[in-house]
């Protein structure tokens, strides 16, 4: 790391601290943290990790002054591409709300990803928000740069009339306001004959880039990230020795490659200057004095794995550097400056450091270079687990686990991460069967993993964050029992019931279309095993038949309006007692609604928004097919609502179509998992697109 990194993290540490810290209870003036920034951002850009960290900073609540905040959102230079998570962050903190930032502060930012929509990473995501962005018009702070911004995203599907009028009924009630007359016109270029002539002619409202001088300064800090990612690239992909210069080289814990050894028939790694060079010279390259800078060369690297040698000497020169580390921390000293970088070596050339971590750990804070500490972790090789967990996990635990939910989610993403790479190990081993152990420890992982989602879940009252780490675990486990079918190999590991039905009614739609698509891989994992499964090594039927009870519930809600319904072949009736049945029927019916119909795609409460959204689609799309609509639906969708819909002169459309057209719908919108669960679980679904019913897994 270098020192300018190594400022700029300790700036950003400081500014975190004092962002939740009221200015009277501060040590410390923010004034230095936020100048080392700003230097440093102009200098040479803010890289992708930092801009987050910023953006995290001033999006959330926090305790920084207007001034010092306007200070940081004008020197936010990204050295790179904007990341798509950046925007939908700074999107997301736009609008009034109590947790919302100021005005001032939103303004500044919406005025930012203006000025940055040149370096987007993908100029997908602003258009996927236009209709968010769009109502926000009504803000007089967040106008002008809200209009130049939609004027930069807006494209023919954008301009919808009910659109165009909320711009010309703006314009009566506000008056000719620039900006606005900006976007009306933008609007004009597609529908000329639309809007009203008067209404685009105002005063000068033709959009210029807010600021040339910072667009200036972006475009050059830019080309210098490009052109040093270009030669990192270039360099570590290249056939020949690396070379740091004498600077870095200096201050450099990994050796560079120098060989000494050599004879005039021999050839040194650094005569190599290509591909084709290296491979005529294979057989008479000599090995380096060195072979720790195995580390940070590629072309060392390459040549080891072709011949085999003796690694005695890199052994020996790590153990002798990382017992001296060990030293200072059993005296109570902070590790050295150059632990880092060689972690980071290390973590790039191998997969793990077995011995160093299991000494290392119970000393450890659970915050420094957290990120490399759990990527050396997750790398660990497959052992029984409870030798791992003693050794390594449970002090992983105590150090990160703090009660907060960030703490929880950081360990979930460490067991996904360890799941993940435990997978990628059984499969490299290209076995029919793995040891007893290794299947085994594989499923204690996955129960360990159960247990801290529902914890977090709880914990966390359901927030966002918390679901989709926990969406994010399961997705890994669906994507491995997927490739892995042998039951010897990989058991299934049934998520736990609380958990199943807690993703299913937390109002989500995201996260309800994630857990639909999680089980149909669950289920279409349970199928391939049945078929491929040796007498007496499948599923025992009680447990096919209990996750035969998640897919018949949600199918149940979702689809056949029969919520909570125990009759049906392995439903579950989502684990509700009988004993609440009754009150929830009285709830619902003294407020207008039926039980069983209130969570499916017309009413509930993550689909609801949705559905109607679609239907409205399907009115004016036969509008402009000239079909005559004389009447429109208000909403929620039911069958005998299409019946009178229909009878009264609106669209005509059967019970059934409308459901599929929803499916659709949400596809198209990226919403696949409840679409693909439904058609792998209905059996009328099934044949409708030409597919059999699994023998596996229920279907209803």
């Amino acid at each position: 790391m270098t020192p300018a990194n190594q400022a700029l993290e300790d700036a950003l540490t400081d500014l975190k601290n004092a962002s939740v810290t009221p200015a009277k209870q501060r040590k410390t003036k923010v004034a230095d943290p936020v100048a080392i920034i700003c230097e440093i951002a102009f200098d040479h850009g803010l890289p992708g990790d930092s801009l987050d960290a910023v953006i995290d900073i001033i999006t959330q609540p926090n305790e920084l002054d207007q001034t010092t905040v306007a200070s940081i959102v004008k020197s936010l230079y990204p050295s790179a591409k904007v990341s798509e998570d950046v925007v939908l962050r700074v999107v997301g903190c736009l609008g009034q709300g109590e947790d919302k930032p100021p005005p001032s502060t939103q303004a500044g930012l919406l005025k930012w990803l203006v000025m940055v929509h040149g370096v987007l990473e993908s100029h997908h995501t602003l258009p996927k928000l236009y209709g968010v962005l769009f109502n926000m018009l009504d803000m007089i702070s967040l106008r002008p740069s809200l209009c130049h911004l939609l004027s930069l995203i807006t494209r023919r599907k954008h301009v919808r009339p009910f659109r165009i009028q909320m711009l010309l009924e703006l314009t009566r009630n506000v008056g000719d306001e620039p900006a606005l007359i900006g976007l009306i016109r933008v609007y004009k270029d597609y529908y000329p004959d639309v809007i009203v002539g008067a209404a685009a002619s105002g005063r000068a409202s033709f959009f210029s880039h807010p600021n040339p001088e910072w667009r200036t300064r972006l475009l050059v800090i830019q080309e210098q990230g490009a052109q040093a990612r270009s030669e990192s690239q270039h360099q570590l992909s290249s056939f020949k020795v690396v070379r740091n210069g004498a600077k870095r080289s200096k201050i450099s814990t990994v050796p560079e490659v120098h060989t000494s050894q050599a004879n005039e028939s021999s050839v040194t790694l650094e005569e190599v200057e290509n591909v084709n060079d290296f491979i005529e010279k294979l057989d008479r390259l000599e090995l380096p004095n060195q072979l720790v800078s195995v580390l940070g060369d590629p072309l060392l690297q390459k040549f080891l794995a072709l011949r085999s040698s003796d690694t005695k000497r890199i052994e020996s020169w790590l153990s002798a550097f990382l017992d001296g580390e060990l030293q200072l921390t059993e005296h109570g000293q902070p590790p050295s400056s150059r632990l880092s970088s060689m972690l980071q070596s290390i973590s790039n050339y191998t997969q793990y450091t077995k011995n160093f971590l299991r000494a290392f750990l119970p000393s450890w804070d659970g915050t420094w270079n957290r990120e490399v500490i759990l990527e050396l972790a997750a790398h660990l090789p497959i052992r029984p687990w409870d030798e791992h967990y003693d050794a390594f996990f449970r002090p992983i635990e105590e150090a990160i686990l703090d009660n907060s939910d960030a703490s929880r989610i950081v360990l979930l993403e460490f067991h996904t991460s360890l799941f993940r790479h435990w997978t990628v190990q059984i499969l490299a081993n290209n076995a029919q069967e793995a040891p007893e152990p290794a299947s085994v420890t594989l499923q204690r992982l996955a129960a360990h993993a159960d247990l801290l989602s529902l914890t977090t879940l709880v914990a966390s009252d359901s927030s966002i964050p918390s679901i989709s780490a926990v969406l994010s675990f399961y997705e890994c486990v669906a994507n491995a029992i997927t490739h892995i079918s042998n039951s010897k190999l990989l058991r299934i590991c049934v998520p736990g019931d609380t958990i199943v039905y807690l993703l299913t009614f937390n109002g989500d739609a995201m996260s309800l279309s994630r857990l639909c698509a999680i089980l149909a891989k669950y289920k279409r994992a349970f199928e391939a095993s049945m078929t491929t499964a040796a007498p007496g090594e499948g599923y025992p039927r009680d447990y096919v038949n209990h996750f035969n009870g998640f897919l018949m519930d949600i199918c149940n809600c979702l689809w056949r309006n029969r919520a909570f319904n125990k009759e049906d072949t392995n439903a579950l009736g989502c684990l509700l007692p009988d004993s609440i049945l009754p009150a929830l029927r009285e709830a619902a019916t003294a407020r207008g609604y039926i039980l069983p119909t209130l969570f499916s795609l017309s009413h509930s409460e993550a689909l609801c928004a949705l559905s109607i959204t679609c239907f409205r689609e399907l009115e004016d799309h036969a509008a402009e097919a000239n079909t005559a609509i004389r009447v429109r639906h208000a909403g929620p969708v039911t069958q005998r609502s299409l019946t009178l819909l229909g009878n009264d002169g609106g669209l005509k459309i059967s019970w059934g179509d409308y459901r599929l057209e929803v499916l659709k719908w949400l596809e198209e919108k990226g919403l696949v998992g409840i679409g693909e669960l439904m058609y792998n679980t209905l059996r009328q679904l099934m044949l409708a697109k030409g597919s059999g019913a699994g023998a596996a897994v229920a279907t209803a």
